[in-house]
């Protein structure tokens, strides 16, 4: 059994969420700040990491970065309107989200394969590009599951909250912390970033109830877990000769 908030620690979860909401919003700004948010004033020519930018975007990386940013601002929006007292507008509002999942979840493919057909891979224990993009793929399928699980609760706001907290700062966050100026290139600090907003609702939760919500230590646990085999999974035969096939 969860944890279950009474009058007196209602207020604090909200606050707990909503600061949330704002972390991953400010992770994904300064991520894509230089590189593309901020891109007129910055005239970054390199990512942290020392990769090139390229000076020109496909129209799909655009309609990845509308949409994915679309989801941001609405998951912000979203806490506000609880701790705002106006739960009315925050479920009727939650349809846009339901809208949006399907359509990110095809994006972010879409751009997975983008990408290794334009040879991405910014390094790590990947050899090539199509090796590399597992890690679009697992982010993908970690954000729909997630927030698919999260939409499905919805009737049940202590599981439904931790569920769409994880699918954001889970399935979203890991691109923006690799372009994050100071941390990019610094696989300690990255992982070290991820994993602190990950486990935040289990320490939240174990701090606040003295006991964890199921939701939230397992669901990042699984999370955080997910990110070795992705590498076993992208070094395989099995994977190399599914991207070869997706990609002709």
């Amino acid at each position: 059994m969860g944890p279950t908030p009474n009058e007196n620690t209602a207020g604090r979860d909200r606050a707990f969420f909503l600061s949330m909401a704002f972390a991953a919003g400010m992770t994904v700004f300064l991520g894509f700040a230089q590189s593309y948010y901020l891109r007129s004033i910055t005239h970054a020519t390199h990512y942290p990491t020392g990769i090139p930018i390229s000076t020109t975007l496909r129209p799909l990386i655009h309609t990845h970065a509308l949409v994915f940013s679309a989801w941001m601002m609405l998951f912000i929006a979203q806490n506000t309107l609880v701790v705002t007292g106006r739960t009315s507008v925050h479920r009727r509002l939650g349809i846009l989200g339901a809208v949006l999942l399907p359509v990110m979840t095809v994006l972010g493919i879409l751009t997975a394969v983008r990408g290794a057909k334009d040879g991405w891979n910014p390094g790590g224990p990947f050899a090539d590009s199509q090796a590399f993009m597992v890690v679009g793929f697992g982010d993908v399928l970690v954000f729909f599951c997630f927030a698919a699980a999260g939409l499905y609760y919805r009737h049940r706001p202590t599981i439904h909250k931790r569920l769409m907290l994880l699918a954001t700062v889970g399935g979203l966050m890991w691109p923006a912390i690799t372009r994050m100026p100071y941390v990019a290139g610094r696989p300690a600090l990255m992982f070290g970033l991820l994993a602190a907003l990950v486990l935040a609702p289990a320490v939240y939760d174990r701090l606040s109830y003295s006991r964890f919500h199921p939701v939230s230590l397992w669901g990042g646990l699984l999370i955080l877990a997910a990110f070795p085999l992705r590498g076993l999974v992208g070094r395989t035969a099995a994977w190399h000769t599914f991207a070869a096939w997706l990609l002709r």
